[in-house]
């Protein structure tokens, strides 16, 4: 009995050890090795296209957008203002000029101010003066007189009033726009329209004007408000 159960252990073993061996796998491998490296080199050739399409669309956009502005563009700065003014009357440091109509309309068109003072001068007689100094005024006085036509002989002037105007400190070589504004009036008084029954302008007062212009500059301060106009009438 043991040899028998030898024996039929030893057909056992030979069955067993039998599929182990015929289960190698059989050359199909190797053409599966075979076929992998051609489908790796075209995914390899894949994107070695794609990197030289790449490079061939970047160099044309960015040069244009990096341009730099023109030198040309730039603004140019306005040159310094010649120093002593010229066509100014001088004393001692201080300069007055009395602006031409076509001086005074640029004054006025570059500063909004000055324009809304001009509108009191479509009804009262006005003057103007350009002032500067060397050196800083604290404030400045300008004096003028208001003249018009004397009622016994029109070919003479009489003066009808005094005027000062005040301005405020001004900078060393740094100019000023003085518009001088009386109260003295260019129309006569107003009267009633009969057909309209609207109160209209009186009749004008020509040969009126604002002369005798002198400009003080003050190194100390003043009780005084600043800008105004003083005027003066003479009876």
């Amino acid at each position: 009995m043991r040899i028998k159960s030898v024996i039929a252990f030893v057909i056992i073993t030979s069955f067993l050890t039998a599929p182990t061996n015929a289960a190698t796998p059989p050359p199909k491998p190797s053409s599966k090795a075979s076929t992998a490296p051609s489908a790796s080199k075209t995914s390899a050739s894949k994107p070695t296209a794609s990197t030289t399409k790449k490079p061939t669309k970047k160099p044309s956009k960015k040069p244009v957008k990096k341009k730099k502005p023109k030198k040309t563009a730039t603004p140019i700065p306005s040159p310094s203002p010649i120093w002593p003014p010229i066509g100014f009357t001088a004393n001692k440091g201080i300069y007055a000029k009395i602006p031409t109509s076509k001086e005074l309309l640029g004054l006025i068109s570059a500063k909004a101010g000055l324009a809304e003072t001009v509108k009191k001068c479509e009804s009262n007689a006005c003057g103007a003066v350009i002032v500067a100094a060397d050196y800083k005024c604290e404030w400045w006085e300008i004096k003028s007189t208001v003249f018009g036509v004397d009622p016994s002989d029109s070919s003479k002037k009489v003066a009808l009033g005094r005027l000062r105007t005040l301005y405020g400190p001004l900078s060393p070589q740094t100019y000023a726009n003085i518009i001088l504004v009386s109260d003295e009036p260019l129309f006569g008084p107003s009267v009633i329209d009969s057909t309209t029954g609207l109160s209209v302008p009186g009749a004008a007062r020509t040969g009126i004007y604002v002369g005798g212009i002198s400009a003080i500059c003050h190194k100390s301060g003043t009780s005084e408000k600043y800008p105004a106009n003083i005027y003066t009438p003479i009876k």
